[in-house]
């Protein structure tokens, strides 16, 4: 799914209130991720275009080249954060190392900061999630697994191998998105940019509400701030695609590796009204949810092991052009973490978007608070936080509109 443009690398970044030290941070590592075998093999490409990559052991395999610690000129605030993590976030994996690397800077406030990052052949998003709770202290309460937002029913994860391969010919059949800011040919570098806390408590509520899920409500707020991006650039909205990965763990077992697939969401940016978004979108989520696009997207998944691997660069290059974003949600640990002893104050996640898709954002729940991670290429989106406010204001507007369910004197934001 990889390209030039777009390499498939999801990104952590994670905040502590204190100082967090780079011994310490190795011992845990060494620990908990190194028995991983995938932490210590790289990948080598086939040298013809019908032979598939393989894992290798790394024979020079060194953990300090892995877990580092950055030294900028000065100690960055919260604002040069986000530009070091832009500047990490677009700097290559090695080729010939395991593809993961986690990189540690202390802050001018205090706290320090780690940029945790790891190709999704090793680990897809839940995956990850489930790692980095690893390394969280053994002596404090155990928090709740990550589990998925969002998650394919169990009667939608089979299927005959033909009742699979003809929803493949009809994924590979559905037209492109329009051209315009979303679509456009990728320049490679990507912008980064994250929310402020958005309650998670609140957002809830608001599914509830409308008897609506949660994914419901954030594809709304989405589609939201695309239409108001889009009016402010001078565009005329019009609906998109957009990709919303769901778990689907009987895939391949469980464990490391990758255990979903992606379906398509239809998101109206032309319906001005906020709560007819939201309606729209849970109707079409609904269809999803009891058939259909699942097991498209499960056939997709299945048949991607067993076709040439230039087949399946083909096909994912036609699949990623019926889309103009990846929307990724991901429910973490539901209590506070330590690691080595430092409270854990904030997780952002950046997940990658596929192919030619050019913008990515990811919602993810921790401890009680929801922040949006924003991954974009310059050439679709300039200012990510622009998007990150629409996204904010349109969580807002509606609550606005269900006003009278929620509680008086609730927060709507973190």
């Amino acid at each position: 799914m990889g390209t030039p443009e777009n390499s498939m690398v999801i990104g952590a970044l994670l905040h502590f209130e204190r100082p967090l030290h780079l011994g310490a941070l190795r011992d845990l590592v060494r620990d908990r991720l190194i028995p991983h075998r995938r932490f210590r093999q790289h990948v080598v490409e086939a040298s013809h275009p019908f032979g598939g990559p393989v894992w290798r052991q790394d024979v020079e395999f060194d953990l300090d080249e892995h877990v580092r610690q950055l030294e900028p000129p000065e100690r960055p605030d919260l604002g040069a954060l986000a530009e070091l993590c832009e500047e990490r976030l677009n700097h290559p994996l090695p080729s010939n190392r395991s593809p993961w690397r986690f990189e540690l800077v202390q802050l001018a406030t205090g706290g320090s900061a780690l940029l945790a990052r790891v190709h999704h052949a090793i680990a897809d998003g839940r995956a990850l999630v489930a790692l980095l709770q690893q390394l969280a202290d053994e002596t404090l309460p155990v928090p709740m697994p990550a589990t998925p937002l969002e998650q394919a029913p169990e009667s939608v994860r089979r299927g005959s191998f033909f009742a699979r391969l003809a929803g493949l010919f009809r994924l590979v059949g559905l037209s492109g998105d329009p051209e315009g800011l979303l679509r456009r040919p990728l320049s490679g570098y990507k912008h980064a940019a994250w929310s402020a806390p958005i309650s998670l408590a609140s957002v809830k509520r608001l599914a509830e509400a409308g008897n609506h899920h949660v994914a419901d409500v954030l594809l709304a707020a989405v589609a939201g701030a695309l239409d108001r991006y889009e009016r402010e650039h001078g565009q005329v909205p019009q609906s998109v695609r957009a990709l919303l990965p769901v778990a689907m763990p009987e895939i391949t077992g469980g464990g490391l590796g990758n255990h979903y697939a992606s379906v398509f969401v239809r998101l109206p940016l032309e319906l001005a009204d906020p709560q007819a978004r939201l309606e729209a979108i849970a109707r079409d989520m609904s269809s999803v949810r009891t058939g259909g696009q699942s097991q498209v997207a499960a056939a997709l998944v299945r048949l991607a092991g067993s076709v040439a691997p230039a087949i399946e660069r083909w096909a994912v290059r036609r699949w990623s052009r019926r889309a103009s974003l990846v929307v990724s949600s991901l429910a973490g640990p539901t209590m506070p973490l330590y690691v080595a002893g430092q409270l854990l104050k904030s997780i952002v996640i950046f997940a990658p978007a596929p192919a030619s898709v050019g913008l990515s954002l990811t919602c993810f729940g921790y401890a009680g608070a929801l922040r949006l991670g924003v991954l974009a290429d310059r050439a679709v989106i300039e200012r990510p936080e622009d998007l990150v406010t629409a996204f904010e204001d349109a969580i807002d507007e509606l609550g606005r509109g269900r006003a009278d369910d929620v509680p008086a004197g609730a927060s709507r934001r973190g």
